[in-house]
């Protein structure tokens, strides 16, 4: 008998929601005494922006894309630190909520980091597409994937 589609798509969504939920249960057990901890890579922003125009050393010339680059930066680590809160909180909640609530909050923060991505994709081109071979090579080495994306 063959599986049809609709079946595996169902399992599928119960093993991601089930994955979910793991992460979410930590996540509660760190809001139990260390929700502070669990959201503390979005704190200490401004030496964040200082370390990487250091690595950087961001010309005069570069300053104004620096800069839109370092409000976006600093907005898009704001919210994702009151992201990080709510969703201490979301985890308590997802513990007991039914399978379609849970990936309605799932959704609706993927939602969030994909807008947050393309918010930052817009800020840096124009300021990575202003740096030098070696700037460039110093950019990739410490923000992909690192502080802020």
């Amino acid at each position: 008998m063959k599986p049809n589609v609709l079946s595996m798509a169902f399992f599928a969504v119960l093993a991601t929601a089930g994955a979910a939920s793991a992460q979410d249960a930590g996540m509660a057990g760190a809001a139990g005494g260390n929700a502070a901890m669990a959201c503390a890579a979005d704190q200490h922003i401004d030496g964040q922006l200082a370390y990487i125009k250091a690595e950087l050393k961001i010309t005069d010339e570069q300053m104004p894309s620096w800069n839109v680059f370092a409000n976006t930066f600093r907005a898009n680590k704001q919210k994702h630190l009151a992201a990080c809160v709510q969703a201490v909180k979301q985890a308590r909640a997802m513990q007991s909520a039914g399978l379609l609530d849970s990936m309605q909050i799932m959704e609706t923060r993927l939602a969030d980091q994909l807008d947050s991505l393309r918010a930052m994709d817009a800020a840096i081109r124009p300021l990575y597409e202003s740096l030098s071979l070696d700037q460039k090579k110093a950019a990739d080495e410490i923000l992909k994937g690192g502080a802020g994306m």
